[in-house]
């Protein structure tokens, strides 16, 4: 009976992969975790506005609002949904259930209030949302928005994205939590492509500044290089749009800021081109599981 029990479930697996292969075949998908280390720094801001701007660059986007204890991106955008990512863990709704439309196409997963731990999800809770996520159509690029601070939740989206993207202020205390983030992935032995955007400066300067201040210390006692992908100018008609609940792409399209994050999304882009994407199934099915398991 022991060895009838072990073959079903053997055939099981096997046809589930199988499934899952079909869906994601000739599929290719991007994935970034956008962290900061502290909050503050405008990083859920900088993820709106991103997703718009690479949709509007002909990118299929989908954001995904990791932070569940702080979930923000549908008040930006003055969104209301009925169900969250906090109800697909828990109340067992689907992610489609979950995924609203949001400006310019985009595709949003909201968050949801109250702190839970994922890795308290069964195993047959890990492979329901498993496979519901790869069965979301028309979505080349996935943002993941995830909360402030370090935790093993935020480690477990960085562990499934390929890259990461840290956004930082030149404030001290902003430099010191990303260093902070950036030793964790390393002590973890997550080897990723990590990548800096620098919020709220003042010039260009501040912001080259900046990052060779991060990029020095972080070569220096953590041997990892980072890749310096732009910089947002601060702006007052950020805090407009905000105050707006819009994106300030959308409302204020022709500003500095605007304009800065134009020049973030065709530097990702341009680095894609030369990037392997996931297209396997092992692939993105195996980084799926990283999350719940």
């Amino acid at each position: 009976m022991t060895d009838q029990a072990h073959n079903l479930r053997n055939l099981v697996e096997k046809k589930r992969k199988e499934k899952v292969e079909t869906i994601l075949k000739d599929r290719e998908i991007k994935i970034y975790c956008i962290a900061s280390g502290k909050g503050g720094v405008g990083k859920t801001n900088v993820v709106v506005n991103l997703a718009i701007s690479l949709q509007r660059k002909g990118r299929k986007v989908l954001v995904i609002d990791a932070d569940l204890g702080m979930a923000n991106v549908d008040v930006i955008l003055g969104l209301y949904p009925n169900v969250t990512l906090f109800d697909v863990f828990i109340n067992e709704k689907s992610l489609k259930e979950a995924l609203i439309d949001g400006p310019e196409g985009i595709k949003i997963i909201p968050g949801g209030s109250g702190m839970i731990k994922m890795t308290t999800l069964d195993t047959a809770q890990q492979s329901r949302i498993a496979e519901e996520f790869i069965q979301l159509e028309d979505v080349d690029t996935i943002l993941i928005d995830t909360g402030a601070g370090i935790s093993m939740n935020l480690m477990s989206f960085i562990a499934f994205s390929q890259e990461v993207l840290v956004v930082t202020t030149p404030e001290p205390t902003a430099l010191t939590d990303a260093y902070g983030l950036i030793k964790v992935i390393s002590e973890l032995q997550l080897k990723k492509n990590i990548k800096v955007i620098v919020n709220r400066v003042s010039g260009k300067e501040i912001a080259v500044f900046t990052f060779e201040r991060l990029r020095n210390t972080v070569e220096k006692f953590l041997k990892i290089k980072l890749d310096y992908v732009g910089y947002i100018i601060d702006d007052i008609r950020v805090s407009n749009a905000v105050m707006d609940r819009s994106a300030f792409v959308l409302e204020y399209p022709n500003s500095i800021a605007s304009q800065c994050i134009e020049g973030i999304a065709d530097t990702l882009i341009g680095k894609e081109a030369n990037a392997i994407k996931l297209r396997t199934m092992s692939e993105v099915y195996n980084r799926l599981i990283k999350i719940f398991g």
